[in-house]
């Protein structure tokens, strides 16, 4: 009665893949010229002779990952109401990964298998038909979600090592953690004595000491986010009354980090962050001063070497929900048609991305667009003292691409 079917599914495999471009394995030599000889020619005094481009690894194999997947398939109440629940849990070794290596070696990088990894989760999809009208062309009323989340961890590293900082790696922890000094707050004036012990300053950013030495130095560094996200989710909603159709589409994404890289510093005189250089015309931020005792934002100075610490500035929730697509749609009746020896004519709207329902950067006047719309991929890890935020493989935003709002009319006729 109450369950209309029900099915258990499971499977398990290995799968192999060589996740590298065709001849990426090779090594390979550019010629070049030494800085000694005679004369001041190259082509004509100086020595030849060949640097490395890519270095060969002759011990490569392909990846290997052990999944398991087990579904359960439903309906219930007569199928109104159907959907599904999946696990996976999967284990990849033998990763095929770029290593990045000291330059002494004449190669930046190499190929090679790194480790394992363990990554599980968990899919949900339930459509459901909440009101289906009798009559002909009467209202109907179907929605459709779906969620997923995944939770990755690296196993373990290559020679037993449990982190490889350089590369951002760490064993049990994701690939895409973010691993830089904490921002606790803003130095305030009452706390003028305690921060000259770091020989910082009221206005300053203000640090975690995990290891309470009166220092901030590499030890202090720690994980302060995820570019994963906890949730993802997404909801459709389809309604028909008579000849008309219309589809409402939602998007979300939960828990996730994002780096706001224009929060950070512009590479400018006074290494300062681009809204924070004393001058007109800038990003309006919750800025510290000694009548606004914040503890967003530090103060800005440009008459000073310049702030530190301001990657951790860059850390932002990038958790969002978005109404990804309106469509609406209308079916001339075809006893309208028939004179006109006309098959069938549709007309309709279509509105994409038309506005965030809800977005904490976009909230608090920190950006525009919570989605990511570039992935960086540089393995750097943020040094002490830098104003580069954490790049490695990072979900970045930034304020010179707007998010495309799209309005889309138009006629399908058939004859």
């Amino acid at each position: 009665g109450f369950i209309s079917s029900l099915k258990l599914r499971a499977g398990w495999g290995i799968s192999s893949n060589a996740g590298i471009n065709p001849y990426q394995t090779l090594g390979s030599l550019s010629s070049n010229f030494y800085n000694y000889g005679q004369g001041t020619t190259p082509l004509v005094n100086y020595v030849n002779g060949y640097t490395i481009n890519t270095l060969p690894n002759p011990q490569l194999t392909w990846e290997k990952t052990r999944g398991l997947n087990i579904g359960l398939d439903f309906g219930l109440l007569n199928s109104r109401i159907t959907g599904s629940i999946e696990y996976f849990d999967n284990q990849t070794s033998d990763i095929l990964l770029s290593k990045s290596l000291p330059v002494s070696n004449g190669a930046n990088s190499i190929l090679v298998n790194a480790g394992k990894t363990s990554t599980k989760g968990m899919e949900f999809t339930v459509s459901s038909m909440n009101i289906q009208s009798k009559k002909p062309n009467g209202f109907v009323w179907r929605t459709d979600v779906s969620a997923f989340f995944t939770r990755e961890k690296i196993v373990a590293l290559q020679q037993g090592l449990q982190q490889d900082v350089g590369n951002g790696w760490f064993v049990g922890k994701p690939i895409t953690v973010i691993y830089d000094l904490k921002k606790i707050g803003i130095w305030q004036t009452s706390e003028a004595a305690q921060a000259a012990v770091y020989g910082q300053f009221p206005g300053d950013i203000k640090l975690e000491d995990r290891n309470k030495n009166n220092a901030i130095d590499a030890d202090d560094r720690q994980f302060v986010g995820d570019f994963q996200p906890d949730l993802v989710a997404g909801m459709t909603n389809h309604f028909e009354f008579k000849n008309f159709d219309l589809n409402v589409v939602m998007f979300g994404r939960f828990g996730q980090t994002v780096v706001a890289t224009y929060l950070s510093a512009d590479g400018g005189a006074g290494g300062y962050p681009f809204f924070m250089n004393s001058r007109v015309n800038q990003h309006k931020v919750d800025y510290w001063t000694p009548t606004n005792p914040t503890n967003a934002f530090p103060q800005p100075d440009a008459s000073r070497d310049g702030q530190l610490y301001t990657s951790t500035l860059t850390y932002q929730d990038g958790s969002f929900i978005k109404l990804r697509t309106i469509d609406l749609g209308y079916n001339v009746p075809p006893a309208m048609l028939n004179k006109l020896k006309i098959q069938s004519l549709r007309i309709y709207v279509s509105a994409q991305n038309p506005f965030i329902i809800w977005a904490p950067l976009v909230r608090d006047g920190l950006g525009i667009d919570p989605e990511g719309n570039f992935t960086g991929n540089n393995n750097s890890v943020g040094s002490i003292g830098s104003t580069t935020p954490v790049k490695t493989r990072a979900i970045t935003v930034n304020m010179n691409v707007p998010p495309t709002r799209q309005f889309v009319f138009g006629v399908n006729l058939k004859f």
